[in-house]
């Protein structure tokens, strides 16, 4: 959706009288670098970031009167959905108030992807944001690797709650896991750090702090997002039928796994194998079996509530409450955004995020498929790398929440502003 305001000319980002927005772009810089540090958390689990995306949001929408500039809502429709269904449900179920934070949760993260997206007028922001976040990954997996080596307990985050996993300054291994697994594909798309040399040594300080979190629902994503990085590379150098082909195979081989493979696999041995080994071993792979038992348990007992309700839902962040209100067996959130949805936001919640993922999907495959201008190109080299995100964060959304994680708007922010600058150069004449 566009809220249009009076608008200049076609071919902004040209004008020598329009200003750079460099404030707002320094602005979202530093927000991305406190994209991390999650914890000591505010009330309603509120951090740093969030006080910088609203101080963003403000100039974003400052500049954009000032200048008569077009701003682009992207994804609007989805979340529309999604509040509604969310507003709509509190209010049949009697929700406590204090669901309306989430409500507002969901439209501040709309609002800085938003924001974001006013990098259409300006490629200063987009290279500002990703050269922060390019930069950051790797410093902070350095620090924080460091700090997991020296038993610095305060830094690496590991508790008693996950064993030796680190959850760094996350507060959760796998939500720590997943901001660096996204991270290191954003890397991949700017080419950032410059020099391959020092490149290198970024990809293995994030790899390697990814591997203190024991996440093994960041290795199975890490290993999503490479094959799709292969096939949509292959894609972009030797066309179409090299990268259906890439893919076909790929899938092919992961079928012949599962079907020929697996089933002769003992993987209860090995799995009593890893948790008597090495600690991080016990406490990642080791413990899977009772973690995907757990999250079966889970989904059955998401499904039973949802077949016992009216399809309304039963108010934002309520599963848990209503799992121990009906005396589940298994009291816990869902840790899988398809089942929360469909609990929490109803079938309007349910649809709202279907067309979400539409909306996602089509700047993915744009991205895939498109050229970016120079301006552009020169900070996000291989955008089509960035689509990639996509189905890592689908396939993470299985076993996480993630449609609250700060990264994944920052990245639906920087896709959007990246597609629109697309349509722009297609639209310009020649």
């Amino acid at each position: 959706m566009t809220i249009e305001t009076p608008q200049r000319s076609p071919g902004r980002i040209d004008r020598p009288d329009l200003p750079r927005g460099d404030v707002l772009a320094t602005m979202m810089g530093l927000t991305v670098c406190l994209l991390p540090f999650l914890v000591p958390a505010g009330p309603g689990n509120t951090a740093l970031a969030d006080v910088g995306m609203t101080l963003c949001i403000v100039l974003a929408l400052l500049w954009s009167v000032r200048e008569h500039l077009p701003v682009k809502v992207p994804y609007l429709a989805g979340i529309a959905g999604l509040l509604l269904g969310g507003a709509f449900a509190a209010y049949v179920s009697e929700a406590p108030v204090g669901v309306g934070l989430v409500l507002a949760q969901d439209v501040l993260l709309l609002a800085w992807s938003a924001a974001l997206a006013l990098g259409r007028q300006n490629p200063t922001i987009v290279a500002v944001v990703t050269r922060a976040w390019c930069r950051t990954a790797p410093i902070y997996s350095g620090v924080m690797a460091a700090a997991y080596l020296l038993g610095i307990n305060a830094l690496s985050g590991v508790s008693a709650k996950d064993g030796v996993r680190a959850s760094y300054t996350f507060g959760d291994p796998n939500l720590a896991g997943n901001y660096l697994v996204v991270s290191l594909f954003v890397m991949g798309a700017c080419q950032c750090p410059r020099s391959p040399g020092v490149r290198r040594i970024a990809y293995i300080l994030v790899l390697t702090a990814i591997g203190f979190t024991g996440s093994n629902g960041a290795m199975l994503t890490l290993l999503v997002g490479l094959v799709l990085c292969f096939a949509v590379s292959r894609y972009r150098r030797l066309g179409a039928l090299a990268g259906l082909t890439t893919l076909a195979a790929s899938v092919l081989v992961a079928g012949m796994v599962a079907v020929f493979v697996m089933p002769r696999v003992d993987l209860g041995q090995i799995r009593e194998a890893a948790a008597g080994s090495v600690p991080l071993l016990r406490d990642s792979f080791g413990r899977s079996g009772s973690s995907t038992s757990e999250r079966a348990t889970i989904v059955n007992e998401g499904a039973d509530l949802f077949l016992q309700g009216d399809a309304t839902g039963y108010g934002p962040a309520r599963t848990k409450a209503t799992l121990a209100a009906h005396q589940a067996p298994y009291v816990k959130e869902a840790h899988n955004d398809y089942l929360a949805t469909l609990l929490e936001r109803g079938l309007i919640g349910a649809l709202g995020l279907l067309v979400l993922g539409v909306a996602v999907f089509a700047r993915c495959v744009r991205l895939v498929v498109g050229t970016l201008p120079k301006a552009y190109a020169d900070h996000v080299p291989r955008a089509w790398l960035l689509a990639v995100i996509g189905p890592v964060m689908a396939t993470a959304a299985g076993f996480y929440e993630v449609l609250h994680f700060r990264h994944l708007w920052t990245w639906l922010g920087l896709v959007a502003a990246l597609v629109l600058v697309m349509q722009d150069q297609q639209r310009r004449p020649s």
